[in-house]
């Protein structure tokens, strides 16, 4: 029996040899590959800016004296000032600390996924490359569609 042929390795989870993609404990043969693509995974921004937006209406509220003092003990305005602050930085750090992922998205005859997925361009770069060097080391498939995901 003829040893596959290591094409790429990370020296940890991932392996490409000239037969099959190895990701952790699940093995992809080529063959089962239909479609290969670098995928980028971009983060849902909506909450960070809802947060940032009832941030700033409770800020504003506070500071122009918009809620009347009968609604509660104290001074209500400035709790509103301080949680409206609160929300905002909340909101700005959610906003600014999501990052775009990165994925070797793959089509097998079970459907579509994401075999591996990291925050670096490159690492996943590599893999994908490593498999389309993979194919061309294989058994003289037909090559494989690509694609890129076109984003929101």
């Amino acid at each position: 029996m003829a040893t596959d042929r290591v094409i790429y390795t990370d020296g940890r989870d991932v392996t490409v040899t000239d037969s099959a993609l190895k990701v952790r404990n699940t093995s992809y043969k080529l063959s089962g590959i239909t479609k290969l693509s670098f995928w980028t995974i971009r983060p849902d921004r909506a909450p960070a800016i809802i947060l940032m937006v009832l941030g700033l209406a409770a800020a504003v509220a506070g500071f122009m004296g918009a809620i009347p003092s009968q609604v509660a003990e104290g001074n209500p305005n400035a709790l509103a000032l301080l949680v409206g602050i609160g929300l905002f930085i909340v909101g700005l750090l959610i906003l600014v600390l999501a990052r775009e992922r990165y994925a070797v998205r793959i089509a097998t005859a079970e459907g579509e996924k994401n075999a591996v997925v990291s925050r670096k361009r490159e690492y996943i770069a590599q893999i994908v490359d490593a498999v389309y060097s993979a194919f061309d080391f294989g058994t003289g498939q037909s090559p494989i569609q690509t694609t890129q995901n076109p984003g929101p």
